[in-house]
């Protein structure tokens, strides 16, 4: 019993550790010893857990890219309209790349989009509504779905790579996510802008409800997050 306590927090402090010298300016020193000294524990501890370094990253990927789903739950899970949860979930990922790199460095790995995250597991029945209700018209929701994960990745690593004009790429990227999944131009346009006023207002406490904000949204007044705030 007191062993099967002690194995979550200890897997927490190995993948701690692991992010605090990945994310720091001795990233390259990153290695099972310098982990296993970080976190204070011995090898085999570290063996009870994880085999290589890689699995460790391969974690922390996982578990940011479904504690993003989690934390935007309070705000995306009350919306109806198959569109409007895509557009609204899309962009909001993308804008967290702007206010969070590090979160973004890792949610570039394709371990952040497999099929057992929550993120896709929510676009797949989204994507299932919308053809159960006419909205999206794709032959083959699995595609639909691993589309939508790759697009994601990409532009999140274009945005932290840098872009001219990051409000005008996100729009473009909204509209294009939307019409790959077969609607007109009209509801491209219209989720485009819903999902802009929506996190608008989520911003600004605006929003019925008033879902809470996470820890990482605190700063979306920033000058990197008031881009969407301001842009009319």
């Amino acid at each position: 019993m007191t062993k099967l306590k002690r194995k979550p927090e200890t897997r927490k402090k190995l993948v701690s550790a692991a992010l605090k010298i990945y994310t720091s300016d001795d990233y390259k020193k990153l290695s099972i010893d310098e982990i296993i000294r970080q976190a204070d524990v011995s090898r085999g501890t570290f063996y009870n857990h994880f085999q290589t370094v890689e699995e460790v990253l391969s974690a922390i990927s996982h578990d940011f890219s479904d504690q993003m789903v989690s934390d935007i739950l309070p705000m995306y899970d009350i919306l109806k309209e198959p569109w409007q949860r895509i557009s609204v979930g899309y962009r909001l990922f993308l804008v967290r790349a702007l206010l969070d790199r590090k979160w973004a460095m890792f949610v570039t790995r394709h371990e952040a989009w497999e099929e057992n995250t929550l993120v896709s597991s929510y676009v797949f029945k989204d994507i299932e509504l919308g053809k159960s209700k006419g909205n999206f018209c794709v032959e083959s929701t699995e595609a639909a779905t691993d589309f939508l994960m790759g697009a994601s990745a990409k532009a999140i690593e274009r945005l932290i790579q840098g872009v001219e004009n990051p409000s005008q790429y996100i729009d473009t990227q909204v509209r294009m996510i939307i019409s790959s999944m077969g609607c007109n131009s009209e509801i491209c346009e219209m989720a485009t802008e819903f999902s802009l006023t929506y996190l608008r207002h989520w911003a600004k406490g605006t929003l019925q409800g008033k879902p809470r904000k996470p820890n990482w949204a605190r700063n979306i007044e920033s000058k990197e997050g008031n881009y969407f705030l301001n842009n009319d």
